[in-house]
């Protein structure tokens, strides 16, 4: 695994990101894709595996991207998405929180323009779309944008709690009362999303903010990951690999063994160092719903 530094201080790092994909073993194509950014310095990464140690001063892009669709190109929609993402962000080099946000949400929109577009020009791409759940940091404040079904995840303290809500289906069923979640895993209809980047003009996408804490883990995966492992298996597997390399790695070796039908990317950040405040006594990380931000026409009923 390809390593990248992007500070020659001789302490510890405060930020240590590993991710790797993985095609599965049921796939032909890997449609998956990730990108890790450090916007403060101009760097990003991707390809099958790759990690980033970053010092203050921190703005970084983390995201993950799963493709569907298109004839010949199967993954040119989640690739296409995530170097959109970071190029909008770059150029905005945000210098605050609040200018972190809007770029975000400005990064999104045109990410899902780009992959509309480019399905509408080319016939091989037509009705390929993706995910995308990205998080971007600035300072201790991480934000998280969420369109699909890819997951959001923060380990603290041993507990794992999951950031990001699926816009699925199956998802809006149990929230509303009309699906159990014991009848979720059989669902008939379980792989149907309301929400991706290219499929539909209308784009809603979900911002959260949460505070990070010394030690904390977060984990963003697709998911040939979350549809294989229970929460208290992924908790378990992070928990025992503190290295976000090892840990990534461990995770995709466990999705395999689980089946590995789908492809699987996962992407793991370590956050440490005197920057951050002590974790809080009950460990719970507070996670806040900043805006669902919606683009394009509406809906004819």
């Amino acid at each position: 695994m390809p390593v990248y530094r992007s500070s020659a201080a001789e302490h510890a790092a405060s930020v240590v990101v590993a991710a790797s994909t993985d095609v599965g073993l049921s796939r032909e194509h890997n449609e998956d894709a990730f990108l890790i950014s450090d916007l403060a310095r101009g760097l990003a990464h991707g390809a099958p595996a790759a990690q980033l140690t970053v010092e203050p001063p921190l703005t970084l892009s983390l995201g993950v991207y799963d493709g569907s669709g298109g004839a010949s190109s199967p993954d040119a929609a989640s690739r296409l998405a995530a170097r959109t993402v970071h190029a909008v962000l770059a150029r905005a080099a945000p210098r605050s929180s609040d200018a972190l946000e809007r770029a975000l949400l400005e990064a999104i929109a045109v990410a899902g323009r780009a992959v509309r577009d480019n399905a509408r020009r080319s016939p091989q791409h037509r009705n390929s779309g993706t995910t995308a759940t990205v998080a971007a940091l600035c300072d201790e404040r991480l934000l998280v944008a969420q369109v699909g079904d890819s997951r959001a995840y923060l380990l603290r303290g041993g507990a794992l709690a999951q950031i990001t809500r699926d816009q699925t289906l199956v998802q809006s069923l149990l929230e509303t009362g009309k699906l159990r979640p014991e009848e979720a895993a059989t669902f008939e209809h379980r792989g149907v999303m309301l929400q991706a980047l290219g499929l539909r003009e209308q784009l809603q996408v979900a911002l959260s903010a949460v505070e990070l804490r010394r030690e904390d883990t977060l984990l963003l995966c697709t998911d040939g990951l979350s549809d294989l492992l229970d929460d208290r298996h992924i908790a378990a597997t992070l928990d025992a690999h503190p290295d976000p390399a090892a840990a990534s790695g461990a995770l995709i070796d466990a999705a395999l063994a689980a089946g590995g039908r789908d492809n699987v990317t996962v992407l793991v950040a370590r956050f440490d160092g005197p920057w951050l405040a002590p974790p809080d006594r009950d460990n719970a990380p507070e996670v806040v719903e900043i805006a669902r931000y919606s683009e394009g026409p509406p809906r004819r009923p």
